[in-house]
């Protein structure tokens, strides 16, 4: 798991928000290959094992499996769809979509994350590897585009990461999957559709009148 990925994650238990404590055992490069993740709030922990974030709820970790390698039609799908036209942001990749992951990464997001796949120790240094149920451990309105598919696109994940993503952040999910609430439908064919999160509103900020 990539090192700078570590800012971007949060515990999965509902309380105040906070960033997660890390704990190294083993580094190979910028990606922790051992080691745990900490909540300072609530204690709870996730452990880091041979490269991959466990956030599963009983902390075992599934048989996880390799990722393939995407022709380029398909990587260009996944960057048409999730809307990569520029730098920036986190890009969660699951099922087959995982196998753009390294082709996708050199495009330019800060990371990219597959899920339930094997650590790839030979992919770019913004690939990380987490292994989840149906929720996913990052802060609402952080994620820049999220694609399921297969055995990822399960509801209450699809739901789960429509919620995380940020203004404008794009959900690709098979097209036999109900559109979840809090996102625009904006194209399908026949394998897939592609939504599009509203424009979020920031906090109000309180203004003051000054002393002349």
């Amino acid at each position: 798991m990539f090192i700078e990925l570590v800012d971007s994650l949060r515990c999965l238990t509902p309380h105040e928000e906070t960033w997660l404590v890390a704990s190294v055992s083993e580094m190979s490069g910028r990606h922790i290959i051992d080691g745990t993740l900490g909540c300072p709030i609530c204690r709870r922990s996730y452990p880091v094992r041979d490269g991959v974030g466990i956030f599963t709820a009983d902390g075992s970790r599934p048989n996880l499996t390799n990722a393939g390698l995407a022709t380029e039609e398909r990587v260009m799908r996944a960057a048409a769809l999730l809307g990569l036209t520029d730098a920036g942001g986190i890009v969660v990749l699951g099922d087959t979509w995982a196998d753009c992951a390294d082709a996708l990464a050199e495009l330019g997001p800060a990371h990219v994350v597959t899920l339930d796949f094997a650590a790839n120790d030979a992919g770019p240094q913004g690939v990380s590897s987490l292994a989840v149920d149906d929720a996913l451990p990052f802060a609402a309105g952080t994620l820049r585009g999220v694609a399921l598919g297969g055995r990822t696109a399960t509801p209450a994940l699809v739901s789960n990461a429509a919620e995380r993503l940020r203004s404008r952040g794009r959900l690709v999910a098979p097209a036999v999957v109900s559109l979840p609430e809090g996102v625009t439908e904006l194209a399908r064919d026949a394998d897939d559709w592609v939504a599009e999160r509203a424009v979020i509103a920031s906090t109000p900020v309180t203004l003051r009148l000054g002393r002349r």
